[in-house]
């Protein structure tokens, strides 16, 4: 994960054209290894899954903190990260409770990677409408 995020600054991307195409193509990877492990049973293919899954996380991750603070000045960090932060643990918090908890659906393990692989595939849906839109744009102007 590290890795990745390390390359993604020697990348020589037009970010303000792909960047939204890249966050839709890493979420419909970390939807695929999800979903790969709601499918399988093997054990190694769950872990090649959850590799793979939190290495293209990390580098979604880098990507969309980039998007944002491109277009930030300096003494606005702080508080849209801070609450971007505090919006993530918010859905974070209520998905958890939704879909783990007692008080929720209680669903086991294989069902919960079934959500959140539907979840990151709803991401990526909304993110490669948003770039196919941008870039056809873009293309006729």
């Amino acid at each position: 994960g590290s890795v990745t995020s390390f390359v993604v600054q020697y990348m020589k991307i037009n970010w303000d054209l792909f960047g939204e195409l890249a966050l839709g193509i890493f979420s419909a990877i970390d939807a695929g290894s999800l979903l790969l492990m709601h499918f399988t049973t093997n054990i190694w293919a769950c872990y090649a899954g959850y590799l793979i899954f939190k290495a293209c996380y990390m580098l979604l991750i880098t990507i969309a903190t980039f998007q944002i603070a491109v277009n930030l000045s300096m003494e606005r960090y702080a508080l849209m990260f801070g609450f971007n932060n505090f919006v993530a643990l918010v859905i974070q918090t209520i998905l958890t409770v939704v879909v783990v908890d007692s008080r929720g659906l209680k669903l086991d393990i294989v069902t919960q990677f079934l959500i959140y692989g539907s979840y990151f595939a709803i991401i990526a849906g909304i993110f490669l409408i948003r770039s196919i839109c941008l870039l056809v744009s873009s293309k006729c102007k």
